[in-house]
């Protein structure tokens, strides 16, 4: 998806740039981003977007800002998705990058596994420490009698992989957050090139109303 973009990211960054500076001014402000949004969705989320892409937050998006944003933002998403496929990979191999890259807190090593109170225990000496962690083993504890399938009073290293695996818990809530933000902030920026033609289309022939 992102990393299909490759090097046209430059190139579409110039061409929305010379689209949306309208009065020649060399930069892009706030209203100017709004006014396209509204344009082609007839809703503006302008703040944040010209937040993210405004690198040093003076109120003046420059060509170079613009294109140094969006490349960073597809650098940012590439690394994330690389990571995503990298995790799943080594979910199916069995390996400790499974589900979230941590692996599930580690079992006696007989693998006989932990009682509730002793995953407490456990939860406690993490602390905020390693959020990855203690996430998963506070959702096990919480749902013991779930992540202990054969019923014998403790979660084993492999019930906890596969609690893991079926809840997806292990993942960092804001890396997720993050994430989200990142991808609304290229969609929409993608979303208002196309609608300007800024993705080779003619300059003369692209307009705003043909897409709207």
């Amino acid at each position: 998806m992102i990393s299909g973009l490759g090097s046209s990211i430059s190139s579409m960054a110039s061409s929305l740039f010379a689209r949306l500076d309208t009065k020649s001014q060399g930069y892009i402000e706030k209203t100017d981003l709004q006014s396209a949004f509204e344009q082609i969705s007839g809703a503006s989320d302008a703040d944040e977007i010209f937040s993210a892409l405004d690198g040093d937050s003076d109120g003046k998006l420059t060509e170079s800002e613009l294109t140094s944003s969006l490349t960073k933002l597809a650098e940012e998403l590439d690394n994330q998705f690389n990571a995503m496929r990298m995790s799943g990979a080594m979910a199916g191999m069995g390996g400790p990058g499974a589900a979230g890259g941590m692996p599930p807190p580690p079992p006696p090593q007989d693998d006989e596994g932990f009682t509730q109170d002793e995953l407490s225990a456990q939860l406690e000496e993490i602390g905020s420490t390693d959020s990855k962690r203690s996430s998963l083993i506070s959702s096990i504890v919480e749902n013991f009698d779930q992540a202990d399938t054969d019923g014998n009073g403790k979660v084993s290293h492999s019930e906890a992989m596969a609690f893991e695996q079926e809840s997806g818990t292990g993942g960092s809530d804001s890396t997720q957050a993050s994430g989200n933000n990142e991808f609304a902030v290229m969609l929409r920026m993608m979303q208002l090139a196309q609608a300007y033609g800024a993705f080779g289309q003619s300059t003369e022939t692209a307009s705003v109303s043909e897409v709207a």
